[in-house]
C-alpha cells in the first residue's frame, strides 16, 4: 500500500517512517493546484494521502476511478489549527464521492510526528479492514451444522465448546496423546508447557520497534545468553527464517503501534467474552485455581512510570504500590522490595489459571455437549485440486462430508498452513518453566514481574496448585528463536534456565521446590514450551471455501504469548466466519495485511 505525505511538517528523515518506500513525502504536493497532486498520486500509485487540506471532491473521484478500488484521505480539519499537538476530536467525514469506489475520509490530529502515525495507522488499517473475506453459510440458510477442530490446544478447545453452544456437531482432532499420558515433550504448548496461563488487557504484545527514531530491535539475531532471543546456531538459520526475521526488522514503528492497538482491541474484546464464558460455563473455573487480578512488578523506575502511563491509556490501573505498600501488603515480596530489587507494582485486571486443569473441564463439558475426540490422530496433508482449491484432508479419521474445518495448528502444523497465506508464517519461540513451593508468607496474587535487560526480562509468576492439591508458584518466562522446525540449542536452553533461576533466587530466594507430586507432568526441573509466532508479532486468520455447499476451511495461530488470552475471542471469530458474519479478526489477522503493505499493493 503506497501512501502520499504531502505534510511539510517534521524532521520525517530522522524517523523510519519513509524507509520502507511505502510512505512517499512530497512536502511540495500540499500546496499545488488539484492537477498536480493527482499527478503525483498516480505516479506513485498512492492509495491513501495525507495532507493539510481536504482535496476537493472532483479530485478524490477522479483519483478513485483511475486507483480503481478503495482510497484513502486524512487532513486537517479548516476549524483546527494545524500547528496544535492535541486538538478535539474530530469525527471522521463520509460522503458519497465515486459511485462505485469508496473514498474513505479521517481528520488529522494536528501535524506533529504522534498525528501523523495516527494517521498513517488509520488509513492502513482502514484498508486492512476492507479486504474481502470468505464467509460461510449459517446453518438456518442450510450451511453446515457440523465442524471438525484440528488441535486441541487452548484456542481449539475453547472454539470447539463455542461452536458446540451453538449448535454445532463437533469432532476433534489432535496429533499428541490424551493429555497427561506422555511426556511433555510429545505436547503443544498447552499441554507440553506448564500448567499456568494468564489473561491481562496487555497479555499479547507486538515485539517490534515502536519508537519513531529508533531502530528494530536486534533480538532474533543475538543468542540467547548474551541477551538475545536466538536459541539456534545462527549459522544454520534458513533462507526463509533470515527472511523472517527481516520481516520483523521491516515493520515500522508506526505501524508496529497501529498493530498493538488492534491486538489490544482484540484483547479487550477477549476480556468481555472471557466475562461470557464464566457465566456460561461456570464449571470450567471450577477447580483451576483460579487467581483474581495480576500484580505486575518492576525492577528499573523509568520501566515502572512508563508502564503506568501505558496502562492508565488502556484504563487497566486498578492501583499503584509504591516498593514500601509492596513489602506491607504483599509479605511474600517483602524481602525483594525492602531491598531495591522491586521498585513498585501495579495491580491490573487479569486472572490465572491450572490450563491443565483447565483443558480437562473444557473436554468433559464438549463431551457432554457431544462432541468427539480423536488423539494420536494427526492431519498430515491439506489437499488441494489444480485450481488451489481445497479437495480433502489426509487424515486417519474421515472428515465428515459439508463439514466446516477449523485448524488451530500451533508449530507443528506446517502441512496444515499449505496453499493458504499462512504458509510459512508460523515460526516457534520457546519460553521456559520452572517451579518454586509458594511457602508461607504464600503469595495470593499471580504476578508479572519486569526485569529490563534481563534474559528472561518478562516473567509470569501463577498462584498455582500442583497434582495433589499442594500450593505451588509456576514462574514462566524467556524467548528463545527455533525458527521453522528447528531445536534450540543446549547453551541457550542452559541461558534460559540460569535466567529463569535468578528470577526466582531474588524474588523467592528462600522457597525450594515442590516436592514430588502424583501427577507425573508435575515433576520436572525445568522444561520449555514453542509457542507460535508471527514476525509482524500479530496473529493469523485464514478462511477460505471448502466445497460448494458452504463450509469453509479457517486456520487460527501465531498469537505468541496471547494463545491463550485471546482464545474466546478467537472463537468467536471462527463462529462469525462459520455463519457468514463480520468480525474485525477475520481481516486485522489477515496472513496478507503486512504484505500487501510492504510491496505497496
Amino acid at each position: 500500500m503506497k501512501i502520499l505525505l504531502t505534510l511539510p511538517g517534521p524532521d520525517l528523515a530522522s524517523t523510519d517512517f519513509l524507509r520502507s518506500g511505502t510512505v512517499v513525502h512530497v512536502p511540495a504536493a500540499d500546496s499545488a493546484p488539484d492537477d498536480a497532486l493527482l499527478a503525483a498520486l498516480l505516479r506513485h500509485g498512492a492509495r491513501a494521502l495525507i495532507t493539510t487540506r481536504r482535496p476537493a471532491d472532483t479530485l478524490l473521484c477522479a483519483w478513485a476511478e483511475h486507483t480503481a478500488g478503495p482510497v484513502h484521505v486524512a487532513y486537517v480539519p479548516s476549524d483546527v489549527d494545524p500547528t496544535s499537538a492535541d486538538p478535539a476530536s474530530q469525527a471522521p467525514t463520509r460522503r458519497p464521492i465515486h459511485p462505485a469506489y469508496p473514498v474513505h475520509e479521517f481528520t488529522l490530529d494536528g501535524t506533529g510526528l504522534d498525528a501523523i502515525a495516527g494517521a498513517l495507522a488509520r488509513c492502513e488499517r482502514a484498508a486492512a479492514l476492507a479486504r474481502p473475506v470468505p464467509a460461510g453459510t449459517a446453518p438456518e440458510a442450510g450451511g453446515p451444522r457440523e465442524a471438525f477442530v484440528i488441535g486441541a490446544g487452548v484456542v481449539g478447545l475453547v472454539t470447539a465448546l463455542h461452536l458446540a453452544d451453538h449448535g454445532y456437531r463437533v469432532t476433534v482432532v489432535d496429533r499428541s496423546p490424551a493429555p497427561g499420558t506422555a511426556d511433555w515433550r510429545a505436547y503443544g504448548c498447552t499441554h507440553g508447557g506448564d500448567d499456568a496461563r494468564m489473561f491481562t488487557l496487555t497479555e499479547m504484545d507486538i515485539y517490534g520497534n515502536q519508537d519513531f527514531r529508533g531502530e528494530a530491535p536486534e533480538w532474533f539475531r543475538q543468542p540467547v545468553e548474551k541477551h538475545g532471543w536466538l536459541a539456534l546456531d545462527p549459522a544454520t538459520l534458513t533462507p526463509r527464517e533470515q527472511d523472517w526475521i527481516e520481516e520483523f526488522e521491516s515493520v515500522p514503528s508506526w505501524l508496529a503501534r497501529g498493530y498493538n492497538a488492534d491486538v489490544f482491541s482484540l484483547t479487550a474484546e477477549a476480556g468481555q467474552e472471557w466475562t461470557a464464558l464464566r457465566a456460561r460455563f461456570p464449571r470450567l473455573f471450577e477447580d483451576v485455581a483460579l487467581a483474581e487480578d495480576i500484580l505486575r512488578v518492576y525492577a528499573d523506575p523509568d520501566h515502572f512510570r512508563a508502564s503506568l502511563e501505558r496502562h492508565h491509556a488502556l484504563g487497566a490501573v486498578l492501583r499503584r504500590l509504591s516498593a514500601a505498600e509492596l513489602a506491607r501488603e504483599y509479605p511474600a515480596l517483602a524481602a525483594p522490595a525492602r531491598s531495591g530489587t522491586l521498585v513498585g507494582g501495579i495491580l491490573v485486571p487479569g486472572f490465572t489459571v491450572n490450563v491443565h486443569r483447565f483443558a480437562e473441564r473444557a473436554i468433559e463439558l464438549l463431551t457432554g455437549l457431544g462432541a468427539r475426540f480423536h488423539w494420536d490422530t494427526p492431519v498430515t496433508g491439506v489437499r488441494r485440486g489444480a485450481d488451489g482449491a481445497v479437495t480433502g484432508f489426509d487424515c486417519a479419521i474421515p472428515v465428515p462430508a459439508h463439514a466446516h474445518v477449523v485448524a488451530s495448528p500451533g508449530v507443528d502444523g506446517a502441512a496444515l498452513l499449505h496453499g493458504t497465506p499462512c504458509e510459512g508464517r508460523i515460526h516457534g519461540v520457546i519460553g521456559g518453566w520452572a517451579r518454586v513451593e509458594n511457602r508461607a508468607p504464600a503469595l495470593r496474587t499471580s504476578l508479572k514481574v519486569a526485569r529490563r535487560g534481563h534474559v528472561t526480562e518478562d516473567a509470569n509468576v501463577t498462584v498455582a496448585r500442583d497434582g495433589d492439591g499442594r500450593e505451588i508458584l509456576i514462574v514462566g518466562s524467556g524467548y528463545g528463536y527455533t525458527g521453522a522446525a528447528g531445536e534450540p540449542e543446549e547453551r541457550q536452553l542452559a541461558a534460559l534456565r540460569a535466567g529463569i533461576a535468578d528470577t526466582v533466587e531474588r524474588l523467592f530466594g528462600e522457597s525450594d521446590e515442590p516436592d514430588a507430586s502424583s501427577r507425573p507432568s508435575d515433576n520436572y526441573g525445568f522444561k520449555y514450551c514453542v509457542r507460535p509466532w508471527t514476525a509482524t508479532s500479530l496473529g493469523l486468520y485464514h478462511a477460505e471455501p471448502l466445497g460448494p455447499g458452504g463450509a469453509l476451511y479457517v486456520v487460527t495461530g501465531g498469537h505468541n504469548t496471547g494463545g491463550f488470552a485471546q482464545a474466546p475471542v478467537t472463537a468467536r471469530a471462527v463462529l462469525a466466519s462459520l455463519r457468514g458474519d463480520p468480525h474485525p479478526m477475520h481481516t486485522l489477522y489477515h496472513p496478507e495485511r503486512y504484505p500487501s503493505f510492504a510491496t505497496g499493493a
